[in-house]
């Protein structure tokens, strides 16, 4: 892979605003899910490696976005806790890899195949060491711990640092993180009404979505 790949998936990414987080206990659910993130215009998917066969998920993902004429998507892997997930993860196509704390080893496997990373962090010393990693963007997680605030003092040490608040993010309260300086928010279990997802009201869906991305961007 090429630094220039690198730099789309790069340029990609930072124009996603929002990333569905998508963690369920069942492949058909994780699939469906992001289906209609596809169809509601998600620039940046993230499957968690939690989910049963994610990696088959992640290819069956590729090909629907692939059909669907969507070159502009960017589908990651989260919840990568070593390196030998990381593996995986890429040899499957990921985009983009996430760790929920830092995972040093994740990053240069990124490098090498020209996808990106994002290492998990909450503190000060944290964040230096995500940076000392090299990673792409720095998560913050759990974000809902600390809050806006939280993430507005960060930014004020770290001015250079993106920054991509998880864990507690809604769209009620995502403009909060953005003007506490957020580049991009990752969201879970607030992104989708869950007896519209246990009935399958797609259209619903889809129309809920598309509008929170449309917030979010509007928010930056």
């Amino acid at each position: 892979m090429t630094d220039s790949l690198s730099r789309q998936r790069w340029a990609v990414l930072r124009a996603a605003h929002l990333i569905p987080v998508l963690r369920y206990r069942d492949a058909e659910t994780a699939l469906y899910a992001a289906q209609v993130a596809l169809r509601a215009g998600c620039r940046g998917i993230e499957l968690t490696w939690t989910i049963p066969g994610v990696l088959d998920v992640l290819k069956a993902v590729r090909a629907d976005a692939e059909l669907a004429e969507r070159g502009d998507v960017l589908i990651g892997v989260g919840t990568v806790l070593d390196a030998e997930q990381a593996r995986q993860a890429l040899e499957a196509g990921a985009d983009f890899l996430v760790a929920p704390g830092v995972v040093a080893p994740l990053v240069e496997l990124a490098r090498a195949a020209g996808a990106l990373s994002m290492l998990g962090a909450f503190t000060p010393t944290e964040i230096l060491a995500a940076r000392a990693a090299g990673a792409d963007v720095v998560k913050i997680f759990p974000a809902d711990t600390g809050g806006p605030g939280h993430l507005a003092a960060l930014k004020a040490v770290f001015p250079d640092t993106l920054f991509c608040p998880t864990g507690g993010i809604t769209r009620e309260n995502m403009a909060a993180y953005f003007r506490a300086g957020a580049e991009i928010v990752g969201m879970g279990s607030n992104l989708f009404d869950k007896q519209k997802l246990a009935a399958r009201d797609t259209d619903a869906l889809v129309a809920q979505l598309r509008a929170t991305v449309e917030e979010a961007a509007a928010s930056r």
